[in-house]
């Protein structure tokens, strides 16, 4: 409670006894005021003076002081009421014991607890339970996003407020800007505080104080009602292909965990119907997404469909799926959902904790390019087991396993179309130890089981059994030291010898196609990702690390090498491992303050020429970030790439001024010297308005795909946008 002004009527503390009328409004208050009663500025109590009555209720009246001439109780300077949950601070406020009726004078602050909403006013009559009255010129504030205003608010059941001749808007009002960039005016706005809905009257929509709509009833939700139906932000958009049209969202709750969105796309050359349904479970959530079209560029309707969701089950599983489906090659890319030219559905069940992993997926891929592939398999089963133990007789830790896979293709064509099932099972040991001069000895066997069935591939026999026997060891001696500026440095200088052998019949490669050399197969005995291909042989491998981790600056370095006795089967050209001398890999990373990262791969061959070189640059500042990748890999027919990438990616954001940003993107094609695409996006968003508008150019000339220009622009304002922000300190 805070100290009471002086009063210079009342030279000492006392206690007030209040009769009839007075007596029952203090009790029902259950008042506990503050009086300034002394010079010394020491507070006072009026306490009611049934007990047991003001015991059971929690409410109190706060002031600086009170008179009572048996029909009047006014309470003045600094007055606070607190009646369940409510809190009311005035300037004065007079009880008529007759009438029963409070007024009060401004300047009035309303509000309730657990409520976002704040009630200004500037006098008022209510009644003693303030859940009825009249509020003159006042204002209502909501969730520090949205006001209203009016000459005249009525009270109703502590529920409803009732606003006549009143204007809503989210913008910034003040003193040098007393016109909003847009409001909403309306004969009578009501706020429902229990649904929290405004429902508005005759509502008139101004920008700029121009008036540009008007609808006879409208109802939106207030900013703190995350979910309830009703429109979303409409989207604008022009497209070479689909020509120009509007997308306008609508949002329909179905109970407290479900809910569907559907998006009429209304263009010169489609109609269009999106849906999204989402759901939420105990044990996890689903999501479906799709479309359905009837546009000019083909025949009859397109469409397709997305379901995404995951579960925890018992035991420890989780169940993961993605499904997708769609009625032609072109739509995604057509319609901007996907650009991928691969659309795939997978169910995912795993368990993972320590010392062992399950985890089996089934893969249906559609190839959406032009032509056909039948490179790639259509259905793709996966099934992983592993478990680690410490043995007892043994020191180093032993792992063993189970896989299976298998490959199907829809092609009945000879080697094309084979498929493949492939059961495995495999045990590691590895053991390590650290000698006193800080030399680290790592050993790794491996003994491999594989059985293949094949068929429609004549080049391989129908039925394979294949085993394989490995060993490595590995000798690093990590050098460690402390600069002056407080950084540490670690070199460590790595060599690996290693061998392997395989006996039993030959298989078809299926999942060791694609192979990236880097840091992180560097040291390892095999770098076919898959199982179908194992390195057989001795071999070596040396490396060299080298990081820096300071209080600013980090950096590391690899350089490394490997070496075979004979030339590898199954490594590609352009993997950089084809020949008994690996290419060079060098691979680099720094990060600098949390602001500049970079990433380089590096592979060099010994004419060096370069195989393949990724890099990554990434630079964040206060006002603008920037990132550029380049990319650059050999033709490789095994690789079904018919010529090199050589491409260059850059995509930034610059903040222009207050509330503005610039986005952009930006792909060249080095090797057909060609831009492949560019975007460029505005956005002006503040707590009243939000703004964007996009372009982007899609320069891609297929037989199913043509070069495409798209425009969109869409608005939201302020608390019926999608990104909500707090109004300035003015606005209030």
């Amino acid at each position: 409670m805070r100290a009471a002004a002086p009063s210079m009527t009342t030279p000492r503390p006392r206690i007030a006894r209040l009769t009839g009328g007075a007596r029952r409004f203090a009790c029902h208050l259950t008042v506990t005021a503050a009086l300034a009663l002394t010079a010394g500025a020491q507070p006072s109590l009026l306490h009611a003076q049934d007990s047991q009555q003001d015991a059971s209720l929690p409410t109190a009246l706060l002031a600086n002081g009170v008179t009572f001439d048996g029909e009047m109780l006014v309470a003045t300077g600094d007055v606070e009421v607190l009646y369940d949950g409510t809190r009311l601070t005035a300037s004065r406020i007079a009880y008529n014991q007759t009438t029963g009726a409070l007024s009060i004078d401004g300047p009035i602050r309303l509000t309730e607890s657990g409520s976002d909403t704040v009630v200004l006013a500037s006098a008022a009559e209510l009644d003693t339970e303030l859940q009825n009255g009249i509020l003159t010129s006042a204002r209502m504030v909501i969730d520090q996003q949205m006001q209203l205003a009016a000459a005249r608010l009525d009270v109703i059941d502590g529920r409803y407020l009732r606003m006549q001749k009143s204007v809503a808007s989210t913008c910034e009002v003040c003193a040098d800007r007393p016109v909003p960039m847009w409001e909403i005016r309306a004969q009578e706005i009501v706020h429902d505080s229990e649904a929290r809905q405004l429902y508005f009257t005759n509502a008139q929509m101004r920008i700029m104080n121009v008036p540009v709509l008007w609808l006879p009833h409208l109802r939106v939700p207030d900013p703190t009602l995350e979910r309830a139906n009703g429109f979303l932000v409409p989207e604008v958009r022009t497209d070479s292909t689909l020509g120009t049209g509007i997308e306008i969202p609508y949002f329909i709750t179905i109970g407290d965990h479900r809910d569907l969105t559907v998006s009429p796309y209304l263009a010169t050359n489609t109609t269009t119907l999106n849906l999204r349904y989402r759901q939420a479970f105990t044990n996890g959530d689903i999501e479906i997404n799709g479309a359905v079209s009837d546009d000019d560029t083909t025949d009859g309707l397109r469409a397709y469909a997305e379901i995404e969701g995951d579960w925890t089950l018992r035991n420890g599983y989780a169940l993961d799926i993605d499904l997708a489906a769609v009625s032609d090659t072109s739509y995604l890319s057509e319609y901007d959902i996907s650009d991928s030219n691969y659309l795939k559905s997978t169910v995912n069940l795993s368990r993972y904790r320590a010392g062992e992993a399950i985890d089996g997926e089934i893969t249906y891929s559609r190839y959406l390019g032009d032509g056909t592939n039948n490179d790639n398999p259509t259905v793709l089963g996966e099934f992983l087991f592993e478990r680690y133990v410490q043995p007892w007789s043994l020191p180093g830790r032993l792992s063993y396993g189970f896989t299976a896979s298998s490959y199907y293709r829809e092609s009945n064509d000879d080697v094309d179309g084979a498929d493949v099932l492939r059961l495995g099972a495999e045990s590691t040991w590895s053991g390590s130890k650290i000698f006193d001069s800080g030399l680290r000895l790592d050993n790794e066997a491996s003994v491999y089981a594989d059985a293949y069935l094949i068929r429609q591939n004549s080049d391989y026999d129908s039925t394979v059994l294949r085993g394989t026997a490995s060993a490595e060891t590995k000798l690093s001696w990590p050098l460690t030291r402390s600069t002056a500026s407080g950084a540490s440095e670690i070199l460590e200088p790595i060599l690996q010898l290693g061998w392997s052998d395989s006996v039993g019949g030959s298989v078809p490669d299926t999942d060791s196609l694609f192979i990236e050399f880097d840091e992180g197969n560097l040291l390892t005995l095999s770098r076919f990702p898959g199982a179908d291909r194992r390195e057989t042989g001795l071999t070596s491998a040396a490396g060299l690390r080298f990081s820096h981790y300071g209080p600013t600056f980090d950096y590391a370095v690899t350089l490394g090498r490997v070496l075979y006795l004979e030339d590898t089967d199954g490594y590609s050209t352009s993997s950089g491992l084809s020949t008994t001398q690996s290419d060079w890999l060098l691979a680099a990373r720094m990060a600098f303050n949390d602001r500049l990262s970079l990433y380089n791969r590096l592979l060099v061959g010994n004419d060096a020429e370069m195989t393949k070189w990724d890099t990554r640059l990434d630079y964040l500042r206060d006002t603008y970030s920037i990132g550029t990748t380049y990319s650059y890999v050999i033709a490789d027919a095994v690789e079904d790439r018919d010529e090199p990438i050589n491409e260059f990616a850059l995509d930034g954001e610059v903040i222009l001024a207050d509330h503005w940003t610039l986005t952009g993107e930006y792909r060249h094609d080095f090797e057909n010297d060609e831009v492949t695409r560019a975007k460029l996006g505005i956005k002006f968003q503040n707590e009243c308005t939000r703004v964007q508008i996009g372009l982007t150019r899609r320069y891609w000339d297929t037989d199913d795909l043509d070069p495409t220009t798209r425009v969109t622009f869409s608005v939201g304002f302020g608390a019926f946008a999608t990104e909500q922000t707090k109004a300035s300190t003015c606005a209030f």
